[in-house]
C-alpha cells in the first residue's frame, strides 16, 4: 500500500508538471510534427514497395525515442532539483525504484502515444504496430534510464541540456549516418536503438524476429540493465550526501 501511494503521488506530480511545462510540450510535438511535414513532402519520391517511408519512420523515430524520452525526463528532474523537491522526496525516504517508477510512467507513455502516432502518420501498416510497440518500448525504457541519470548528476535545466544533448546527440546521428562508414556502422552496432532499426528492417520486409536476431535483442535488454545499475547507484550517491549535508 505504500508502495503504491508513492507511485501514485509522484505521477500526479509528473503530470502536473508537464501540464506546466510549455517547452516540453512543444518539444514533444517536434517529431510528431517533422513525421508529418517529411512524409508529405517526400510522398512523391516514395516507390509502390513503400521504399522510402522507412527513412522517415527511422528518423522521427528515433527523435522521438533519444531525444523526448530521454531528454524530457533529464529536464524533469533537474526541475525538481531546481525547486529542491528532489530532496525532499530523497528525505521522505522515496527508494530508488520507487522514484524512477514515479517518474518514468508518464514519459514512458507519452513517448509510446507519440511514437505510435509517427508508426500511422508515416502510413505503416497495423499488422506491424504489436511488435513495434514491443521494441519501442523497450529502447524507450534504456532511453529513459540515460535520461534520469543525467538528470540526477545536473545541478539545473541548463546544465541538464549542456550535459545531456551531446549524449542524446550521440545516440540520434550515429545510427542515422552507420551506412556511411564501416567504422561508424560498428560502433552503431552497440547502441540499442541501431539494433532497434535493424529488427524493423527484417519485419517490414516480411520476416520474422526469432533467434538470428537474439543478438539485437541482447544488446538492447544488456542497455536496459546496465542503464537501469547506473541511474540506482547514482541516486543513492547523490541521496547519502544530500543526508549528509542536512544532518
Amino acid at each position: 500500500m505504500e508502495f503504491t501511494r508513492r507511485i501514485n503521488a509522484l505521477l500526479k506530480k509528473e503530470i502536473k508538471s508537464l501540464a506546466k511545462n510549455w517547452n516540453i510540450l512543444l518539444m514533444c510535438l517536434l517529431p510528431v510534427l517533422f513525421s508529418f511535414i517529411y512524409t508529405n513532402v517526400f510522398r512523391g519520391g516514395v516507390t509502390s514497395d513503400g521504399i522510402g517511408k522507412y527513412e522517415i519512420l527511422y528518423m522521427c523515430l528515433g527523435m522521438n525515442i533519444v531525444l523526448i524520452a530521454g531528454f524530457m525526463i533529464a529536464m524533469l528532474i533537474a526541475e525538481e532539483k531546481e525547486k529542491n523537491t528532489l530532496r525532499t522526496l530523497m528525505l521522505s525516504g522515496v527508494s530508488p525504484l520507487e522514484f524512477l517508477i514515479g517518474k518514468v510512467v508518464i514519459t514512458f507513455v507519452v513517448s509510446e502515444i507519440l511514437n505510435t502516432l509517427i508508426f500511422y502518420i508515416v502510413g505503416m501498416h497495423s499488422v506491424y504496430l504489436g511488435k513495434f510497440i514491443l521494441l519501442t518500448s523497450l529502447v524507450a525504457i534504456s532511453m529513459i534510464e540515460i535520461g534520469a541519470v543525467v538528470g540526477i548528476i545536473v545541478t539545473n535545466q541548463m546544465s541538464a541540456g549542456t550535459v545531456g544533448m551531446p549524449i542524446f546527440m550521440f545516440f540520434l546521428m550515429v545510427p542515422l549516418f552507420s551506412s556511411f562508414n564501416k567504422k561508424i556502422e560498428l560502433i552503431a552496432s552497440f547502441l540499442p536503438n541501431y539494433n532497434m532499426n535493424l529488427m524493423f528492417q527484417k519485419m517490414f520486409s516480411g520476416g520474422e524476429i526469432g533467434a538470428g536476431e537474439a543478438k539485437n535483442i541482447a544488446v538492447i535488454l544488456i542497455w536496459i540493465i546496465i542503464s537501469g545499475v547506473t541511474f540506482v547507484c547514482t541516486y543513492n550517491k547523490v541521496g547519502l550526501d544530500k543526508w549528509r549535508n542536512i544532518r
